[in-house]
């Protein structure tokens, strides 16, 4: 799972195999470590008493929680992303190929990208 947090909105990028757990099981998780043994943990979980796409910051973690209706729908389609605006904007996203990365681990498990073999 890949984060991306920029001003005032945080993106996460799911692999194939994370996208096929957080609906199978219910949640994905990774880790960051730092010295001293802190850590900084990014947890999305599926709820289905949830109504909204929501996010919560405490003791390191950031939690993010949607719908479980809202996740089937969006692994079992060729939707993008799921996406919840206000005063923090956040965005979880199928992870697509890079066309040209840097890191060829980079598109280890990632969605086919779209836009591969076709001419802008």
């Amino acid at each position: 799972m890949k984060l991306r947090i920029r001003h005032n909105s945080i993106r996460l990028r799911l692999t194939q195999t994370e996208v096929t757990q957080l609906r199978d099981a219910g949640t994905v998780e990774e880790h960051i470590e730092f010295e001293q043994g802190q850590r900084l943990t990014y947890r999305i979980h599926s709820d289905p008493d949830r109504q909204t796409l929501n996010a919560e910051y405490r003791d390191g973690n950031i939690l993010l929680t949607v719908p479980k209706p809202m996740v089937a729908a969006w692994a079992n389609s060729s939707q993008v992303g799921m996406e919840a605006a206000g005063p923090l904007r956040v965005m979880i996203e199928k992870d697509f190929k890079c066309l040209d990365p840097a890191d060829p681990e980079d598109n280890v498990d990632t969605f086919p990208n779209p836009l591969e073999g076709k001419v802008c």
